[in-house]
């Protein structure tokens, strides 16, 4: 298919044209408000333009359906982008759907502030590439993260097939898999049962849900905040074991990879983790 960019400034794209406007690649989950829908949809920002911006989401939207988002800028005021869907395609790799998404007409002062923030995005990505350069190998996938780890174990329950439910901790959970603390010695391949219940504390960074009346150039107007701290179901899945990590806290470690994870679940962990990011980011990456 072809993206299309529209918005001033921009050019449209197709084949092998090339676009008018830097994209930066971003790989960051996001929750956004689509075509007046009830509550919010998540997915993740794929690229970011002056002029429009690409995401993935397991949600189908409609072509010229309204996305409206918030960027978030360190401790800057968040960016309120708007725009409407260009184009859409199916990945060739896992499930859901990329979209092209092309912003409507920015103000002057939104626009500048926008090309601020992708031109620091810019400047931290050749950072660290030089950074990557004089430093060390990265450590292996087991070390990774580790401030993350530390800060959203919760318990979990886990047994194999057959077996007793036992009591074990979770230290590290995203939409593919997690990190499973637990007294049992399992080899590569065992398969699993687990539920758990995502920590709620976590949504205390999003607003409430309801009406707010905003100030915009064109005077003021009402916009409705999705109600992103509803609490979070227990999760019920199936997985398999695919590495053994160092032990934590005395506890044998695992790195098990979900099996059967339905849709809505994911985007469940994708919104836990959107908060827990926002959480670390307004407490100084604690």
């Amino acid at each position: 298919m072809s993206w299309i960019t529209r918005g001033s400034g921009g050019s449209s794209q197709s084949g092998g044209t090339q676009r008018a406007t830097f994209r930066q690649s971003l790989e960051m989950p996001i929750a956004f408000e689509a075509g007046g829908r009830p509550a919010p949809v998540y997915g993740t920002l794929i690229d970011l333009s002056e002029t429009g911006c690409r995401l993935r989401s397991l949600v189908l939207l409609d072509r010229e359906c309204l996305v409206r988002f918030e960027l978030r800028r360190g401790t800057g005021a968040a960016l309120k982008l708007r725009g409407h869907v260009a184009g859409r395609r199916s990945p060739r790799d896992g499930g859901g759907y990329e979209y092209g998404i092309s912003f409507d007409s920015l103000a002057p002062q939104e626009r500048k502030a926008l090309l601020e923030e992708i031109m620091e995005m810019q400047r931290r990505d050749a950072a660290a590439r030089m950074q990557s350069r004089t430093e060390k190998p990265p450590a292996p996938p087991d070390q990774r993260r580790k401030d993350l780890r530390q800060s959203i174990s919760f318990p979990i329950s886990f047994r194999r097939p057959g077996s007793a439910w036992q009591n074990a901790f979770c230290a590290d959970v995203s939409a593919g898999g997690i990190r499973l603390a637990c007294g049992d010695a399992m080899e590569d391949g065992t398969e699993i049962e687990i539920r758990f219940t995502l920590p709620s504390d976590v949504l205390e960074v999003f607003p409430k849900g309801g009406e707010r009346t905003e100030i915009t150039p064109f005077g003021p107007r009402k916009v409705r905040v999705p109600d992103n701290r509803r609490s979070f179901d227990q999760i019920y899945t199936r997985g398999h074991v695919v590495a053994k990590l160092p032990p934590l806290e005395g506890r044998n470690s695992y790195g098990v990879e979900f099996a059967n994870l339905d849709g809505y679940s994911r985007e469940e962990i994708m919104r836990f983790n959107h908060a827990l990011q926002l959480r670390r980011l307004r407490n100084g990456g604690k």
